[in-house]
This record gives structure tokens, C-alpha cells and sequence, in this order.
């Protein structure tokens, strides 16, 4: 049976696979007419190099910090359930990622919530950091557009709004 730090050390090596997964069936296009969320390439690139740095320190921390670990098991679950099984059973057809979520995230994220020695507290304190790292990157893209004119990545400056007369 794996332990708790090598299904940690997976889900870092699965969501790297996803990431591959993703960008070969072009995610980011499909997101745009499947799921109305406008993502440009390179802040998809950003957000999952992040994504992957972070599930590695989870992973490394594991021994002193093993709620992190679990943080990314939620952030993982949450991921295939939100951006790829829903998306897949509202559009009726197949979803760039579903594969590695469906085979990958939701098996090991299951383990590592049914691996032994869990605190109660763990449970809740990882759902929030999985919540956490979901919405983060979606709140900076929402920020971005509605509050800094929607100016694109690459050192542009915001549009100024005209004063009304």
C-alpha cells in the first residue's frame, strides 16, 4: 500500500500528465466556449507551472505540513470535478482533461482522504486550501477585467476611463 507521501508525490506527477493532457487537446479554447471563462495561453501556462511548483512543496513538506498534501488532493478533486466532469456532462461531449481527471485526480485524491491518520481538522483546513487555490487564479483573471480595464499580459497599461461631463 502507498503512503500518504507517495500518493502526495503522484498527484504532483498527475497533474503534471494533466497539464500535458491539457494543453494537447487546447483546454483553454474549449474553456472559452464550454464554460464562458476567458483564459489567455500565457496565463494558463503561469497558473499551472504555479499549480505544479505548489503540489511539489506539499509534496516536500509533507512530513512537517501533510495538510498541504491534502490541500492539493482537494484542489485536484475539485479541478476534475469542476472544469471536467461537469463541463463534459453539461456540453455532451468529451472535455480537454477528462482523461487524467477522471483516471488520475479522482482516484488518488480519494486515496488520500482514505489513507489512515487523518486528523479531523485536516479535513476541513485542506477543503479550504483546495477552494483557495481554485479561486485564486480566477479571482486575479475577474480583478484583472474588471478593475484594470481587461489589458492583456505583457506590460501593457490599463485603458482610462474618461471622467463624464
Amino acid at each position: 500500500m502507498l503512503s500518504r507521501g507517495d500518493l502526495a508525490w503522484l498527484a504532483v506527477a498527475a497533474y503534471a500528465l494533466h497539464v500535458m493532457e491539457e494543453q494537447i487537446s487546447d483546454w483553454p479554447a474549449a474553456a472559452r466556449r464550454s464554460m464562458h471563462l476567458s483564459i489567455e495561453y500565457a496565463n494558463y501556462r503561469v497558473i499551472t507551472s504555479v499549480y505544479l511548483i505548489l503540489g511539489a512543496v506539499a509534496a516536500f513538506l509533507f512530513g512537517s505540513l501533510p495538510v498541504l498534501a491534502l490541500g492539493f488532493a482537494a484542489f485536484l478533486l475539485i479541478n476534475a470535478v469542476y472544469f471536467h466532469i461537469w463541463p463534459m456532462i453539461r456540453a455532451g461531449g468529451l472535455v480537454g482533461g477528462i482523461i487524467t481527471a477522471v483516471f488520475l485526480f479522482l482516484p488518488i485524491g480519494i486515496a488520500q482522504y482514505y489513507a489512515p491518520g487523518i486528523p479531523q481538522r485536516d479535513y476541513w483546513i485542506s477543503i479550504v486550501i483546495g477552494v483557495v487555490l481554485v479561486v485564486f487564479p480566477l479571482a486575479l483573471l475577474h480583478y484583472r477585467r474588471a478593475f484594470a480595464g481587461g489589458a492583456s499580459h505583457g506590460g501593457e497599461a490599463p485603458h482610462k476611463r474618461r471622467a463624464r461631463r
